[in-house]
């Protein structure tokens, strides 16, 4: 997602207005009554667009409200404070994405932004921010190189104030949290409008685990934390494309187990404008030759590279006693169910299909998960926890 422009229609200023709430109140939480429930007595939420609550495209306080990381904590009985940002949100949801532009709530474009509500808390439990790869968590005087300039950079000046996760992290002392980052390290190579699936988008393996060593390093330095989740990297859900012309090479695949089968994947900055177009009774040919569509070759790489980054968060958390969760079976159980994720080739060439136009598990930027994916996320979360630390969090309504 791109914000091109911002029309003003809240003050910036709202970043930083006077706190609502005292860190010694921040500090000093009543420890929830079941058992265990010391260590969630302060928990922190370090990671992207997904935990930051992004869904169709767009950020607000309804969405904020629903992500998973404020459901987990509701169901702890913790404070949690998250940069609730004005309705209709920053952009403003998608409600129609096979139009050009995509059509947004209240008839607002990708640029516009509703800013910070006010009063705003002095600490904040949920730290992620949209776009952040590993090395954007970690405080600013890591080790070169900085990440480089993003569009979505100017999430973290409107949620965090310009400060990085950790930053923002160390000043609730967390007794908890939870870690769900890498996806961004491999998405680059998706959102490469130019050269889909390039190795030079995707952070080495190697790379990544010095960056992710030192993220859990950070953490550990606020002598605080009792416990944690380290979330692995899922897999891309979305393949989905309308009834249309589509040439053989989109059709190439490897199976490289027994449950896995790698298959070209055609990005939604390519697929999005065919799948418009065929909506509308256009004939249109989908040919996956071009660079824009991620070949065999390149899925593969990016599998494995996702492999490798899941090796190196399972063996941090074995290290640090934490619990590790794999979200990919959850995942290829909402795929096996072609309501919850449409499968290819399958796809609503009405363009009035506008509810759930990737089934009901995705919102409608066909990438971010639904309200109802989001609850499945803190619902297992919940359980995977209290089968861990032997606690007692109630269950996520």
């Amino acid at each position: 997602m791109t914000l091109r422009r911002f029309s003003l229609a809240a003050g910036l200023g709202a970043v930083l207005v006077a706190a609502a709430c005292t860190n010694e109140e921040l500090m000093t939480p009543s420890v929830p009554a079941y058992t265990g429930g010391a260590m969630f007595a302060r928990y922190v939420a370090f990671g992207n667009s997904i935990t930051a609550g992004i869904q169709s495209g767009g950020l607000s306080d309804s969405l904020q409200q629903v992500a998973y990381p404020v459901l987990l904590a509701t169901a702890m009985g913790t404070t949690f404070h998250y940069p609730k940002l004005n309705n209709p949100g920053c952009p403003p949801p998608i409600t129609f994405i096979f139009s050009s532009p995509p059509t947004r709530l209240g008839g607002a474009n990708d640029g516009t932004c509703y800013f910070r509500a006010s009063p705003t808390p002095g600490s904040l439990n949920n730290v992620a921010f949209p776009g952040a790869d590993v090395l954007e968590l970690l405080n600013s005087n890591y080790a070169q190189p900085q990440p480089p300039a993003s569009a979505t950079d100017v999430y973290k000046l409107f949620l965090l104030g310009g400060l990085t996760e950790i930053q923002a992290a160390r000043d609730v002392r967390p007794t908890f949290v939870t870690v769900w980052v890498g996806n961004n390290d491999v998405l680059g190579a998706i959102l490469d409008t130019a050269d889909a699936g390039s190795a030079a988008d995707i952070t080495p393996a190697a790379t990544f685990t010095t960056r992710y060593n030192a993220l859990m390093d950070s953490i550990t330095s606020f002598g605080s934390v009792q416990g944690g989740a380290l979330v692995s990297v899922g897999s891309a859900a979305w393949a989905a494309l309308p009834t249309l012309t589509v040439l053989p090479n989109c059709l190439d695949s490897l199976v490289i187990s027994p449950t896995d089968t790698v298959r070209v994947l055609v990005p939604f900055h390519y697929g999005a404008p065919i799948i418009g177009a065929a909506s509308m009774g256009i004939p249109q040919t989908l040919d996956c030759s071009v660079a824009k569509v991620i070949s065999v070759a390149e899925a593969v790489n990016m599998i494995t590279t996702v492999v490798q980054y899941n090796a190196t968060i399972a063996a941090a958390a074995t290290a640090k006693g934490w619990l590790y969760l794999d979200p990919n079976p959850l995942l290829r159980g909402l795929a096996a169910n072609p309501a919850q994720i449409r499968p290819f080739p399958a796809f609503p060439p009405d363009p009035s299909a506008t509810t759930a136009p990737f089934g009901t598990a995705i919102s409608r930027d066909g990438i971010h998960p639904s309200t109802s994916t989001q609850r499945l996320i803190a619902q297992s979360l919940q359980q995977a926890i209290n089968a861990k630390y032997g606690s007692a969090i109630p269950a996520v309504p």
